[in-house]
């Protein structure tokens, strides 16, 4: 404390006469309010607004509404106190609760050195103290949440000497069903977690261990937790049978969302995938319990669980029909599914129902597994769907095959160009061949829940193999791209192919001549020559994504190596790069390739320039008309323009 000043002595003279006529705590307090009442003496100093104390503000917290004086905290103390006086001790008072702090996880964290854990000051104040039913004190029932959120929210800063930060879970109760009806006394953090006894979930003392868990919620949810107890899920927790769920498995723990909330687990659009199956769709629980297996799949694969995953209004669920929390089993009478019940249940969404509808439909029934009659159908369908649209496809096939044959034969024999050359026909097929294995390899690996990849890894297309092949399929690619620019490189032809399909600032006036041709706004077609914009668009995408592919391909191939010569986001980018361009390449092809090549009317019912290199004279006429003119006027002296 700050030496006194010679200029308060006289002030001081005339405080000691009129101690005289105060009462003895007034007495006690009236030397440290003078001081530490004002807050000029204590300008400058570090934590200066922790030694400012008034008169109002000290006789309106606990202790001065108590009569208690300064001493009873700062004991031992006498006027002038040192500078630096000794930590103030609760426990001298509240021994109890002393107690309970110092075994809670705040107490705990302390004794292990975590400084930012908190102590009585930081939850109740210093000199303010007020009784927690005061709706001002920091420990009222209304300002709780926003206590806690103080260290267990996004917003806390972490000290810098290693302490653990505890969890942010301030966020998800404020958006929960307690956090928005928190001002009309929905429960908050002290009626979960206790108030100086808290402790971790994992102790069973614990309000929050899930063996009193029921107890805690019961304290609002009396009801609910008499339905519950008296459940068969409740039976099975009190017996000891932890995989049992209780209310936070349920319903979550600070994220207590409505049901009628269709983000809630809860909710009807949940119900049954995301919350009943954890258990009742879980082969080993299954099997430790003796449950009936399907019941989830019967559910999903009834018109109750179509209709629910089109959010479809209210449709029935499983608590529809088995209850939220008071879950019996059939055998019990007292079942909302029993042989008394059950016509019942049904009529609560179908008035007219009766016994015979009611045993029309449950999860046996439902199932094809345990349903005879329904497995007998199955088989009869599979077997008649195999058998029909097999029988439909050889029929199909046989005819497409006709119109193949003879649109090959009339290719061969109409007179026809030489388009492309032996050499680019091959490095055409290492392409094709190359791409569909990489496709077929790379999206096994993203699409790993696909019934094409199931299919495959029941053959034995496992990791080793898929990666493998992969591999080997971009090396083949990458070999083939080097085929090609040697070609372009060396061969007349290579260079003749490459000068032909160069963009030219002709191909944008031919693109919006042949679109307005075909929407009927221009009379005549555009004049291609070998190769229009429609070839030169999809070479120059298969330069740019092959390019692409080969390199972050060798990235997330080579990774660490990768990283000694470039920056280490390199390898997340390739992933990324290589994924979406593997989904361009592929959609580009089927969109575009696949079209001109087979679903075009004039290429239907398959294009044969990629098989033999020649295109057919009335083709190159119609289609590449300058292309065709200068063929006509090379064939005339003996040459050819490619």
């Amino acid at each position: 404390m700050q030496r006194i000043d010679a200029a308060l002595r006289v002030p001081l003279a005339a405080l000691a006469i009129a101690l005289l006529a105060m009462p003895a705590a007034a007495q006690e307090d009236a030397p440290c309010l003078m001081c530490h009442g004002e807050a000029s003496n204590f300008k400058g100093q570090p934590d200066s607004a922790s030694l400012v104390v008034t008169r109002e503000m000290f006789e309106g917290s606990v202790h001065g509404e108590a009569g208690m004086p300064c001493t009873s905290c700062h004991a031992g103390l006498k006027f002038p106190h040192p500078e630096d006086p000794p930590v103030v001790n609760c426990s001298a008072c509240h021994s109890g609760i002393a107690e309970e702090y110092e075994a809670s996880l705040h107490g705990y964290a302390l004794s292990r050195g975590n400084t930012a854990s908190p102590t009585c000051i930081d939850c109740h104040g210093v000199h303010d103290i007020l009784h927690s039913t005061d709706p001002r004190s920091k420990a009222s029932h209304a300002n709780t949440a926003k206590l806690c959120a103080e260290c267990h929210s996004a917003d806390f800063v972490r000290g810098t000497n290693g302490e653990l930060a505890p969890p942010r879970i301030f966020e998800a109760f404020e958006s929960s069903v307690h956090g928005l009806n928190e001002d009309h006394g929905a429960a908050n953090c002290t009626d979960c977690h206790g108030v100086h006894d808290m402790r971790g979930h994992s102790d069973a003392n614990s309000k929050v261990h899930r063996s009193n868990v029921a107890e805690t919620c019961g304290a609002c949810h009396a009801e609910v937790r008499a339905n519950y107890e008296a459940s068969i899920h409740g039976r099975a927790f009190e017996a000891g049978y932890s995989d049992s769920p209780t209310c936070t498995d349920c319903h979550g723990e600070h994220h207590i969302l409505s049901h009628e909330d269709p983000d809630a687990r809860t909710s009807d659009a949940h119900m049954a995938l995301d919350l009943c199956a954890d258990c009742h769709n879980d082969p080993e629980i299954i099997q430790k319990y003796g449950l009936e297996e399907g019941v989830v799949g019967s559910y999903v694969d009834s018109y109750h669980g179509w209709a629910t995953r089109l959010d479809h209004g209210h449709v029935a669920t499983c608590v529809s029909c088995h209850t939220a929390h008071e879950v019996l089993p059939a055998e019990d009478p007292a079942s909302t599914v029993s042989e008394q019940n059950v016509v019942a249940t049904c009529q609560e969404c179908h008035p007219g129902s009766d016994r015979a509808f009611a045993e029309s439909y449950d999860h046996i029934s439902a199932s094809i597994e345990t349903n005879p009659v329904n497995r007998i159908l199955r088989t009869i369908y599979i077997w008649l769907i195999v058998g029909v649209i097999g029988g439909m496809l050889v029929h199909n096939a046989i005819i497409m095959f006709k119109y193949l044959r003879d649109a090959r034969r009339r290719h061969v024999s109409e007179p026809s160009f030489v388009r492309l050359t032996r050499s680019y026909i091959l490095q055409h097929v290492v392409l094709v061949v190359s791409f569909i294995v990489l496709v077929i390899t790379g999206f096994a690996l993203r699409y790993i829940d696909a019934w094409w990849v199931q299919a495959l890894a029941s053959i034995g297309f496992d990791e080793i193999i898929r990666s493998t092949i992969h591999r080997v399929a971009g090396v083949v690619l990458i070999v083939g791209s080097i085929w090609h620019i040697i070609w372009i490189a060396l061969y007349r032809h290579g260079r003749r192919f490459i000068r032909d399909m160069a963009p030219r600032p002709s191909d944008l006036s031919e693109l919006a001549t042949n679109v307005g041709y075909h929407l009927g706004v221009t009379k005549k077609p555009a004049r291609f020559a070998r190769f229009g914009y429609i070839e030169k668009a999809e070479y120059w995408a298969l330069v740019w994504g092959t390019a692409l592919m080969a390199i972050t391909g060798i990235v997330l191939w080579f990774p660490a190596e990768a990283v000694e010569w470039a920056p280490a986001w390199i390898v997340a980018a390739s992933q990324t790069i290589h994924f979406y361009e593997a989904w361009l390449a592929t959609l580009a092809i089927i969109v575009w390739h696949f079209f001109f090549v087979i679903f075009h009317p004039d290429a239907y019912p398959l294009s044969f320039v990629a098989m033999d290199g020649r295109m057919s004279e009335e083709d190159a006429r119609h289609h590449h008309p300058r292309w065709y003119e200068a063929e006509k006027e090379a064939e005339a002296v003996g040459e050819t323009t490619v």
